[in-house]
């Protein structure tokens, strides 16, 4: 019965995950650990920003971020430029460098895809249709009334 036990309890012990000082991540126990080796953070008033970080494992990121105040109180816009960086599964690092605008995110990177040309089709349509195309002129829809010769703009 004690050889029993015995054995039991040695077949416990081995079968339990084992310890291993490399991997300490609570969440992520087969990750490595990563420290964070530099950071920045800095607002003024108005609501501009810098910030940025480094970690041991090669990611980092920077940003700037600037307020353009609006003609109204409470109105505005941010304009945010900045990168990031990483090193991918294939071991190779990447950065995208980016803005972030009313045009809205504008990542830039050599290994991101590229669009593709516009078709000719497109230009027909749109000098046949100007008013599917209302957002390209700054939000006016434009009508052609051709019954009475005139081209009105709306806003």
């Amino acid at each position: 019965m004690k050889m029993f036990v015995a054995l039991l309890l040695v077949a416990a012990a081995s079968a339990a995950p084992q310890f291993d000082p490399q991997f300490t991540s609570p969440v992520q126990p087969f990750q490595p650990e990563v420290r964070i080796v530099s950071q920045k953070f800095e607002q003024d008033q108005v609501g501009n920003y810098e910030y940025g970080y480094q970690q041991d494992n090669g990611q980092q990121v920077q940003e700037v971020g600037r307020v353009a105040p609006g003609s109204q109180p409470e109105t505005g816009s941010l304009e945010q430029q900045g990168s990031f960086e990483f090193i991918g599964d294939d071991g190779n690092t990447y950065r995208v460098d980016y803005t972030a605008n009313e045009g809205g995110f504008q990542p830039q990177a050599p290994h991101l895809p590229v669009a593709p040309a516009q078709i000719p089709e497109y230009a027909q349509l749109r000098q046949e249709h100007p008013e599917l195309f209302w957002a390209e002129n700054g939000g006016a829809v434009i009508q052609q009334q051709q019954q009475f010769g005139q081209t009105q703009q709306f806003f």
